[in-house]
């Protein structure tokens, strides 16, 4: 080796020198420079950097020459402050090594470790009571990189072992490495099914990893196993909360505080959910209980100024208001109630139908696997096409599919006289929504409630469409599981703003009906009818009935029913609905679409401007509103 005047080993020339030489020659001069005498401190961490950059680089060539790499690398072990950075590379050789060289390579270097950390006079042998002890004092000594690298070393001669996992997880958990605390507490979790804390605290990773769904399975798997005490209950109640689930979470923490009444950090909780769902008076109540236990809780005061600042919003001394307070969301939004319609109860339609169930239902009935693929339950659909289509039906059949609260919103429902209040029923139509939720709100003739700004002259009007975006998708909204449907006859005089991707910008198009269609729809109402004869051609009617809207048919089946009912309770012989019956109300009542090829042609224009003609369901409208 290259050597000074003094005869000392030149060692920054040494080092130079590895570093040009051959992959094999490289092993062999490290190799042989870490056992020369004289090496300072400073020389030592040089050289194990020098492994780690250049050395352990080349990975085949080291599993070549392991035992001279791992021989020189431990050599280097003289200091204790240099042990941590010895198990490291030990541990960074064992990610590509192969285990059968690995491992019979291994105790003899584990051994000079340990015998530096246990600062051991004499030689001391690898075994699993010696790799614990040396665990022990580096815990002691706060060094927690070092325990997760000797643990790891240590499961490679003891593959499994409960003490060495245990170590490792909670080193890894101290260093905030959850993914490998979790690998380990699966392993754990299956090979000791029985120990409650492992478990517990498999679910405490969880949530850490912010992973709620599956902590929220574990915890029922845990279920299984064994009893739920507070601090479980506490974490599914959490987590329900964290997931948006405020009416669950609400429950659970009403449960807790049964059973511990004085527990203030439960009953903050329980505040952050009434909070999530306006209900301001209950988080009144609870926040006067902590206070007067706690007076100089912070976290309590900072809620209580939250909700100061969210009730100066509303105006709280309002009696509109005050109404929404006690829960009279009717004075509003009238009867909060699932619909009974369903997608029967509606005639053709089928791609309207796929979509809706695509958009709101499936997400809602396999919320697992949606959210895999990034569908969540929530957000905002417009329909748009001729009157008397069905897309007020639509809605509530969505909403009795989904078993959904439905609230229906017109301009009549939130108009106020006073200043601000108009607005504010909106704010509080979003808000009951989340109380119900899962819940629809729908926003019946979108024209009048969010025309476009541009065309209006009063400023409320205004303010009533920006506070509807607000409530669509401001900062403070938290809409999970409250969908938001339109409908409107006329979509290009809705603002712009609405339209927008994230909000009502998922159009979908609801054309008159067609052939088929209408055929469906004379059967769905004619089923209804408990007197009907059996001439009736249901082909014929369809085919007479081309630019006649579903509207229109049903009004011509009620034309038709009250003829032989006028006729029996005039002392006639009661008679079945007929064919003669039809032919006659349709003399009276002519086709309510008779402009629809007028109104085609901007349909399709907007649909064209849109730029989504054919995922709103456009793609054949002009054909089938030509039909004759």
């Amino acid at each position: 080796m290259p050597a000074a005047s003094d005869g000392r080993l030149d060692f920054d020339e040494a080092l130079l020198k590895i570093r040009i030489a051959s992959d094999q020659e490289r092993i062999r001069l490290f190799h042989e420079i870490s056992k020369a005498p004289g090496l300072t401190l400073l020389n030592r961490r040089q050289l194990l950097l020098f492994a780690d950059r250049y050395l352990l680089s080349d990975k085949s060539e080291v599993v070549n020459g392991l035992d001279k790499v791992l021989g020189a690398i431990v050599e280097q072990a003289q200091s204790d402050s240099l042990a941590d950075r010895v198990l490291e590379l030990l541990t960074k050789v064992q990610a590509f090594c192969p285990a059968e060289r690995f491992i019979p390579a291994l105790p003899v270097p584990l051994e000079v470790v340990i015998n530096r950390i246990l600062e051991r006079g004499s030689h001391v042998i690898a075994t699993k009571v010696t790799i614990i002890e040396a665990l022990n004092r580096l815990e002691e000594e706060d060094r927690t990189n070092a325990v997760v690298n000797l643990s790891s070393l240590g499961l490679m001669l003891h593959p499994f072992d409960r003490e060495l996992l245990n170590r490792r997880y909670n080193g890894n958990i101290l260093n905030g490495s959850h993914g490998l605390a979790r690998h380990d507490l699966d392993v754990l979790c299956e090979l000791f099914p029985d120990d409650a804390g492992f478990h517990g605290d498999r679910i405490d990773v969880m949530t850490r990893q912010d992973d709620y769904d599956a902590a929220l399975d574990a915890i029922e798997e845990y279920s299984k196993r064994f009893e739920l005490d507070t601090e479980m209950l506490a974490r599914r109640a959490d987590a329900l909360y964290q997931l948006g689930r405020n009416t669950e979470a609400l429950t659970e923490y009403d449960d807790l505080l049964k059973r511990d009444p004085e527990n203030s950090e439960v009953r903050l909780s329980r505040i952050r959910v009434y909070e999530q769902l306006d209900f301001f008076e209950d988080a009144n109540a609870d926040l006067e209980k902590v206070l007067e236990a706690e007076p100089q809780n912070m976290e309590a005061r900072q809620l209580l100024r939250s909700m100061q600042i969210r009730k100066q919003g509303y105006g709280i001394e309002d009696d509109l208001y005050s109404l929404f307070l006690r829960g009279d969301d009717s004075s509003f939004i009238g009867d909060i109630k699932i619909p009974e319609a369903r997608f029967t109860d509606i005639g053709g339609l089928s791609v309207a139908k796929q979509k809706i169930r695509e958009t709101i239902e499936y997400p809602l009935k396999f919320p697992e696997i949606s959210r895999r693929y990034g569908k969540v339950a929530g957000g905002g659909l417009m329909f748009f096409g001729p009157p008397g289509c069905g897309k007020t039906l639509l809605a509530r059949a969505a909403a009795g599919e989904c078993g959904v609260t439905f609230i229906n919103v017109s301009l009549a429902s939130v108009l106020d006289k006073w200043v601000g209040n108009s607005e504010k029923a909106i704010s509080m139509i979003f808000s009951a929504a989340r109380k119900h939720a899962p819940s629809i709100i729908f926003l019946d003739e979108m024209d009048s409630i969010g025309g476009s700004r541009a065309s209006f002259q009063a400023g409320w009007e205004k303010k009533l469409i920006s506070q509807l975006l607000t409530e669509l998708d401001g900062i403070a909204s938290r809409n999970e599981n409250v969908m938001v449907l339109g409908a409107t006859n006329a979509p290009w005089d809705v603002d712009f703003a609405l339209r927008r991707p994230g909000r009502l910008g998922n159009l979908l198009f609801i054309p008159p009906p067609d052939l088929a269609s209408r055929e469906e729809i004379f059967r769905l109402y004619l089923s209804r009818k408990p007197f009907v004869s059996d001439d009736i051609d249901v082909p014929a009617l369809a085919a007479r009935t081309a630019k006649y809207s579903a509207d229109s048919i049903r009004q011509l089946i009620e034309n038709a029913a009250a003829i032989p009912w006028r006729e029996a309770i005039n002392g006639a012989e009661p008679r079945p609905l007929s064919m003669v019956d039809l032919e006659e109300s349709l003399k009276t009542i002519g086709p309510d679409l008779a402009e629809w090829e007028k109104l085609v042609v901007r349909y399709e224009e907007f649909a064209k401007q849109s730029m989504q003609k054919s995922e709103m369901g456009f793609r054949s409208a002009q054909k089938r509103g030509q039909e004759k």
